[in-house]
């Protein structure tokens, strides 16, 4: 069975990696003289690089500095719209829905396409409010650009979270602050080499614990792939049924061809607070911290929160088992500086993480128990505003006792805003 376990995982993996991907994460479209070019790219930097004076007059070769020109940039699912007014080197640019934009005002192209790079790293004081502008220049701009409030990229990332669902950090499933409270909610809910009953015996002493997670989702128009390898020691006390665990989580994440890192390490203690006969009731307190991003996708954050997760469980007849398990969260980003980047999304996000399991006995596989059970887990996010602010998971568990204990599980994720994704998991404990 452990054999079966580990090639339907890898099999899994290789089939949900290997579905093809939309090749580029940034699109660059400039339009000049009623001619539009669209260029893709995989990275921040090479995207700015075609907002350049060579940049530009390799689309349209007879471009001259001063004639006007609009582009757009898909910004990782977030379009924004650039203008450079007709006789400037001026770039104006707007974020969608938020009456905020930014004017970079270089005296040639060369420092104009500068300003807007060190903006997109985090430089505080690269760009100026539009009204600054001389008035020859605003009255090129619509009414409302004219008068839009000066942003920031902290602004132009928080739209990012809100309206798409490929951002790194937060916003979706697949980010690393749900991932985050995931992983909470599995240390509350399943402790390294534990089956899916009531008042089970365990080994006292330390217990180890690796496996290999994939999701991959194709919504939103940035296909995204994360292989992760979830890891955990952890110190078990029978006599007052207390487990102490550090949990590690990382990451890989291909986002539309961009690769990103995301990983984070949890502590906590998993504590039997009453049980009987027939049921068990464990409290997990904890406490996590990550990090997510890179320079090619010119985003990334620091992450920390701590969560509380309940585990109610009942033995019913048949030999079923009815598991309740809640998990309340809150995570904040920090700022922070990687490759030059200063970046901060400034968000304070509370999740709520509410699912049920029904289980049972399915016999023994080469002498080892095995139990089987369906789940369902509802997640909730309030504070600041995200694309995906609620979705469900549907899933299977097989899990096996004995030597090296085994646990795969297999879930379909449907959220809101047409989120769906898949999520196939293998851990085994030692």
């Amino acid at each position: 069975m452990q054999r079966k376990l580990t090639t339907l995982a890898a099999a899994a993996a290789i089939s949900l990696m290997a579905l093809p991907a939309r090749a580029d994460l940034f699109d660059v479209s400039i339009t000049v003289n009623g001619v539009t070019q669209t260029r893709s790219f995989s990275s921040l930097e090479n995207a700015l690089t075609l907002l350049t004076g060579p940049g530009i007059t390799s689309l349209f070769p007879s471009y001259r500095t001063g004639t006007a020109l609009t582009s757009v940039v898909n910004y990782g699912g977030l379009v924004l719209p650039i203008t450079v007014p007709a006789g400037t080197t001026t770039a104006v640019l707007t974020i969608p829905g938020t009456n905020t934009g930014v004017a970079f005002a270089g005296q040639t192209s060369g420092q104009t396409q500068n300003l807007l790079r060190n903006f997109f790293q985090g430089a505080v004081t690269s760009g100026d409010v539009i009204a600054s502008l001389p008035e020859s220049v605003r009255a090129t701009l619509s009414p409302d650009v004219q008068n839009a409030l000066r942003a920031s990229l902290t602004t132009v990332l928080q739209t990012a979270v809100a309206t798409t669902i490929s951002d790194p950090v937060a916003g979706n499933p697949s980010a690393l602050m749900p991932q985050m409270v995931a992983a909470d909610y599995l240390a509350g809910m399943a402790p390294s080499g534990s089956l899916l009953g009531v008042n089970e015996a365990r080994a006292g002493g330390f217990h180890f614990s690796g496996g290999l997670n994939i999701l991959a989702t194709s919504s939103g128009g940035a296909d995204t792939r994360v292989l992760s390898a979830p890891l955990r020691v952890s110190y078990y006390i029978p006599r007052t049924a207390t487990e102490i665990f550090l949990d590690a989580p990382m990451s890989y994440a291909d986002i539309g061809g961009t690769s990103v890192f995301q990983g984070s390490v949890g502590i906590g203690v998993r504590q039997r607070v009453w049980h009987g006969e027939r049921f068990e009731w464990n409290l997990t307190p904890a406490y996590r911290t990550g990090i997510a991003g890179s320079e090619s996708y010119g985003r990334g954050s620091l992450a920390l929160g701590v969560s509380l997760t309940s585990d109610l469980r009942f033995s019913l007849p048949a030999d079923y088992t009815f598991a309740i398990t809640n998990t309340a969260a809150y995570y904040q980003t920090e700022a922070y500086n990687f490759g030059g980047f200063n970046i901060n999304y400034n968000l304070q996000n509370q999740y709520y993480r509410n699912g049920v399991t029904l289980s049972r006995p399915l016999g023994e596989v080469f002498g080892r128990p095995l139990q089987g059970g369906l789940t369902f887990v509802d997640t909730r996010v309030t504070g600041d505003r995200t694309a995906v602010p609620g979705w469900q998971e549907y899933g299977v568990v097989l899990a096996t006792g004995g030597r090296l204990p085994s646990r795969f599980t297999a879930t379909f994720i449907n959220g809101q805003n047409n989120f769906q994704a898949f999520r196939f998991g293998l851990s085994t404990a030692f």
